[in-house]
């Protein structure tokens, strides 16, 4: 094998060495990000930009919170935010479940709790109060 091969192959396979490094810090479980503090807002459900509440399944991200109107017609407050590395969940209406659309995590609508997946911990769960066609949705 002549020198230059030699230098070749050898920073090839420094190289090589590198990659599961940085695959493995990719996915980790490092973040846990958790919900906004300090939250107090309404929502009037007559409201036009409200709208997807006015239906079982429907949901609504506002300031950093997943409003939820379960299949009961109750209505959950969730961190919108995944505890795995910060994505943006969505509510699935089929599975009933929160699920995070970057690695699959999956919570419960109504508690937040981690069902599946890479999250370490349950999203924060806020206090949702019905007044009328006012939702006030509190830390």
């Amino acid at each position: 094998m002549e020198r230059k091969d030699f230098i070749k192959r050898s920073f090839a396979l420094c190289g090589l060495a590198l990659i599961p490094a940085g695959v493995m810090e990719s996915c980790s479980k490092k973040s846990n990000t958790s919900g906004p503090s300090n939250v107090n807002f309404t929502l009037d459900l007559t409201n036009a930009a409200n709208n997807a509440l006015n239906t079982i399944g429907g949901s609504l991200v506002v300031n950093g919170v997943i409003v939820i109107k379960t299949a009961g017609g109750s209505f959950s407050a969730l961190s919108a935010a995944c505890t795995h590395e910060g994505c943006e969940v969505n509510y699935n209406t089929g599975s009933s479940m929160v699920v995070c659309p970057c690695h699959g995590g999956t919570f419960n609508a109504t508690t937040g709790s981690v069902l599946g997946g890479p999250p370490p911990s349950a999203l924060t769960k806020y206090t949702v109060t019905q007044s009328g066609n006012i939702l006030t949705v509190k830390s």
